[in-house]
């Protein structure tokens, strides 16, 4: 019966990033901030604890955790037309060979010399977890170079995926702007980096996946105002945008009864080669709709009513 519980108890220490199906209370995280960051990757299938009340924050993630995590934050999914393993390194009933299986099938950098068990350096975090937060879009990027004080530590094919990690914001420099790339990472701080990954990813997606017609974007805003007798303005407005380099337009203009308009936008992409501050931010654009168009409806934006 020893031997039954100790096999348990190590199988759920090594699948500790699996998918969970619930949000636990963690009694060994005592900061308010840090309980509420792993309980939302837990809920959603991102991370889990080593037992229903330990997330073990101080331990090293390993590279098999890591590879875990990763696909589980960027929802990769298994390719087509792949079969088999992906490397005989990888015991065919292991608790990670799916996620390598699928993360070898999205053109990850991972290796059938990878130790899996053993811990995964800052760097080698940093180049798969880019890898796949680029799998999920195409993400403009100010372009810039920040500098990286350790820099020569790192392979030169790993600067760039470490430069994508701050230009976004997910990774940061300490206060010598150092990166500390042969450094292991504690679970705690691989969760602050799938927490940040998840909110770029999310954000994104949201500013710039197009919406079906005629629902309702929470982020949009309408307005109108009288011109004249002849005409009204009406003025859309997107918000939340991630910063001011974004953009909107209203593309046209369809008459679709004696009454009703439809206004069709677009969010504009940011000028890659602008340097601009990353805040949160909002923009507009608006157009002149004869009068007698009472009502308008905005694509993504809900039904406006304009009366006199």
């Amino acid at each position: 019966m020893k031997k039954t519980t100790k096999w348990l108890t190590a199988v759920l220490v090594a699948s500790s990033l699996l998918g969970a199906s619930g949000a636990s209370a963690f009694t060994d995280i005592q900061e308010e901030n840090s309980i509420s960051m792993v309980k939302e990757l837990q809920a959603k299938g991102i991370i889990q604890g080593i037992s229903a009340d330990r997330f073990a924050p101080a331990e090293t993630i390993t590279t098999a955790q890591a590879i875990q995590m990763i696909v589980n934050l960027a929802d990769l999914k298994v390719q087509p037309n792949f079969t088999g393993r992906s490397f005989e390194s990888v015991p065919k009933h292991a608790w990670y060979a799916d996620a390598v299986n699928i993360a070898v099938q999205n053109g990850l950098s991972v290796s059938a010399d990878m130790k899996w068990n053993e811990p995964i350096t800052r760097e080698g975090f940093a180049v798969l977890l880019s890898e796949a937060i680029q799998k999920t879009g195409n993400y403009p990027l100010i372009m810039m170079y920040l500098h990286v004080a350790d820099e020569e530590q790192m392979k030169e094919e790993s600067r760039g995926a470490v430069q994508f990690l701050l230009l976004t914001k997910i990774a940061k420099l300490d206060a010598q702007d150092k990166f500390y790339p042969a450094k292991s990472l504690t679970r705690l701080e691989a969760a602050e980096l799938a927490y940040r990954s998840v909110r770029f990813i999310e954000q994104h997606q949201q500013n710039n996946i197009p919406k079906e017609p005629g629902k309702m974007d929470p982020n949009v805003s309408v307005s109108i105002s009288r011109v004249d007798e002849a005409q009204n303005k009406v003025t859309v407005t997107k918000h939340e945008l991630a910063h001011p380099g974004y953009g909107i337009k209203i593309t046209s203009v369809d008459y679709v009864s004696d009454s009703e308009a439809v206004i069709y936008y677009k969010v504009l992409q940011p000028d890659p080669d602008m340097n601009y501050p990353q805040v949160i931010s909002s923009a507009s654009d608006d157009v002149l709709v004869p009068s007698k168009y009472t009502k308008v409806n905005v694509q993504a934006a809900g039904i406006i009513e304009f009366t006199k």
